[in-house]
């Protein structure tokens, strides 16, 4: 069964449909040929997205939209400019920690790409950076978007493995400034060999910046700060996040019009039911694996070849490298997960360690050929070639792949924020 299904997934891939649609292929496929009533597939895709924790991604979705439109953004990247502008390299260096700002708010590396990049590509490039270079510094720095919490693939990880997505996003603070700081420093290096330009550090600048942005700052604490305190849980902190961004960009910033309301609630309702409709038939096919044991197979044959979790989660990171360069993070995601993480939880290892650690895999997918689809957001925002662009991210891949193998050989550094604070539910 479980050959069957990555053949028409594999098919689903080279003919270009929709991998949405492969995977309702694999399902009526499967259902016949395993003799079962069209029916139960009804009720296990109604499953699937019948989860309270869902009403998290429209919100988390629709946060972004406000934070773009209504003045959030711009305020928390000027503050980043203040703040680490002076740096060398520095309106790289102010790319990625705006990055990190509006990362812990949106949670889609997408919307952190074409957002960032819009306003920090035509500055840097008036600073001297190249088109390839400015690009490739917003478009890699992206991935922290989905690390540091809120996160949507860490949401959807959560919905399809049945772990608490509150412990999810706690696990995901330390690895996303971890993150951070690696393209950070990697960016000051390069800097420092190609010559980049200095800002000079100015405490006015700084407090400025603050007094204009320190109302925007308060979204990630809701976020953040109501999970780890117990007020509210993932999805509710969704909805306390949207109601504040609506309120202090409608009154106080006053940037933001309620006529654009309508054209945000068409594209966050575009992009929840495209996930709606993955997770819906993915679920059928997880229903159709498990009542054919293939997780079980799997477990027992990889137990076989190794109860290491080091050199496991190695093996699993590689597979999951090659899924991210032929399959977005989303479906992969919904596809992989509940298949990989009864593996690797069967030699010790952390649920939500694994969430984090399969997500950033899955990240990087997005920054590589040929389906990344941050490189191309990228592409068109920075007006450059695909060639350039990944020449330009060489060395940030480097940064990243080093970063992954520290997460994996010191899987502390995910786990102790969680372990350390006591969060409820989902």
């Amino acid at each position: 069964m479980l050959w069957i299904f990555l053949a028409i997934l594999f098919a689903s891939i080279i003919i270009g449909l929709p991998i949405a649609f492969g995977l309702g292929v694999a399902a009526l496929v499967m259902a016949v040929l395993s003799d079962i009533p069209l029916s139960i597939m009804i009720e296990q895709s109604i499953r699937g997205v019948n989860s309270f924790p869902l009403l998290a991604i429209p919100f988390f979705i629709l946060v972004g939209e406000v934070m773009s439109n209504g003045g959030i953004a711009r305020r928390l990247m000027e503050l980043a400019g203040a703040m680490v502008g002076f740096m060398r390299g520095g309106l790289g260096q102010v790319a990625i920690t705006g990055s990190m700002f509006f990362g812990g708010i949106s949670g889609s590396a997408v919307a952190d790409t074409a957002a960032t990049g819009a306003m920090m590509i035509p500055s840097m490039k008036q600073q001297g950076y190249t088109a390839a270079n400015a690009t490739a510094i917003n478009t890699v720095s992206s991935v922290i978007g989905i690390i540091i919490p809120p996160s949507i693939p860490l949401i959807l990880y959560g919905i399809v493995t049945e772990t608490s997505i509150s412990r999810l996003f706690i696990a995901g603070i330390i690895p996303g400034l971890l993150i951070g700081f690696a393209l950070m420093v990697t960016t000051y290096i390069l800097a420092k060999k190609d010559g980049g330009g200095v800002q000079k550090f100015r405490w006015d600048r700084l407090w400025k910046a603050f007094k204009d942005a320190w109302l925007a700052l308060v979204l990630p604490v809701i976020v953040i700060g109501g999970i780890i305190g117990g007020v509210f849980t993932a999805t509710e902190a969704a909805v306390a996040a949207l109601l504040y961004a609506l309120a202090i960009s409608l009154v106080v910033y006053r940037e933001f019009k309620l006529k654009e309301l309508g054209g945000m609630l068409i594209r966050t309702a575009r992009l929840t039911g495209m996930v709606m409709m993955l997770l819906a038939f993915a679920t059928v096919i997880a229903w159709f694996l498990t009542i054919n044991m293939v997780p079980q197979t799997l477990v027992s044959q990889v137990q076989a070849i190794t109860q290491d979790p080091f050199l496991l989660l190695l093996i699993v990171a590689t597979l999951l490298l090659l899924v991210g360069f032929v399959m977005d993070l989303t479906p992969a995601m919904v596809i992989m997960a509940p298949m990989l993480a009864p593996i690797v939880t069967s030699v010790g290892v952390d649920a939500a360690y694994f969430g984090v650690l399969m997500a950033f895999v899955l990240g990087i997918g997005l920054l590589t050929p040929p389906v990344g689809t941050c490189l191309y957001v990228g592409c068109g925002v920075g007006k450059v070639s695909m060639e350039s662009l990944v020449k330009a991210m060489l060395p940030y891949y480097a940064a990243l792949l080093v970063v992954l193998v520290i997460l994996i050989a010191f899987p502390g550094i995910v786990t102790w924020l969680p372990d350390l604070t006591a969060v409820r539910g989902n």
